[in-house]
Parts: structure tokens; C-alpha cells; sequence
């Protein structure tokens, strides 16, 4: 498999608020660039809603540190992984993920069963 193939277009609104949920409680100086941001590309798998950003649509993409580290509940209630990589300057990618390892992620999570991976352990 690939790891990204390119899909280039605007963030759609539940991706915005998404971004916007993380941003603000884990990295508020990247609230103001999710207006800015653009999709260049997608996880290689075409099913799963990871998404790769660029500053525009011909950016490079970059691999980024990770940088917030959440899970939430899919409307199965299968437990979802979200990462959010990024360089000191942007988020490079935001990452859905099987926790579990046996269901296919198609969609975002829903924000009220977010919960930080270090919250969660300590639960």
C-alpha cells in the first residue's frame, strides 16, 4: 500500500471543527491556520478519513513529530486512534487509526467521545 495518495481540496467542515476541538485544547497557536490549511493528499488505504496538509495545493509533504495523541468512539463504538503530526510551524497530518486493529476506520470520530491517549491511561 501507498502511504498517501493525492487529494487535493479544501478542509471540509467537520474536519475544520474537528481541528479546531484539538487545536484548542492541546495547540491554540494553530487554531488561527486551519483557515489556511490545505488537503494535498490522503492515506494510501482511499477508505480511511486521514488526511495530509500542505500551505497550498502544490506543497511538499513534509513528516512532522507527533505532536497531540487522542482517541475517540466511532458510531460502532470501536475505539479510534487520532494523531495530529506537525512541524514547530504547522500540522503536517491527521491520522485515523484502528485502535484495536480489527475494524476499518471510515470516518472521523464524534467530538464528545474524544479523549487525550495520556487522559486515558490515567482513567
Amino acid at each position: 500500500m501507498k502511504y498517501c495518495i493525492p487529494d487535493k481540496r479544501e478542509l471540509t467542515k467537520s474536519e475544520i471543527e474537528f481541528l479546531t476541538y484539538l487545536f484548542e485544547k492541546e495547540k491554540s497557536e494553530w487554531t488561527n491556520l486551519i483557515g489556511n490549511l490545505k488537503v494535498i493528499a490522503r492515506c494510501g488505504c482511499g477508505k480511511c478519513p486521514t488526511i495530509i496538509f500542505g500551505k497550498t495545493f502544490d506543497s511538499e509533504i513534509q513528516k512532522g513529530n507527533l505532536i497531540i495523541d487522542y482517541a475517540g468512539k466511532g458510531k460502532n463504538g470501536e475505539l479510534i486512534g487520532i494523531s495530529v503530526f506537525g512541524t514547530k510551524q504547522m500540522p503536517t497530518e491527521l491520522e485515523f487509526y484502528s485502535i484495536e486493529g480489527e475494524s476499518e476506520i471510515t470516518e472521523i470520530p464524534k467530538i464528545d467521545t474524544l479523549k487525550s491517549i495520556t487522559e486515558n491511561l490515567t482513567e
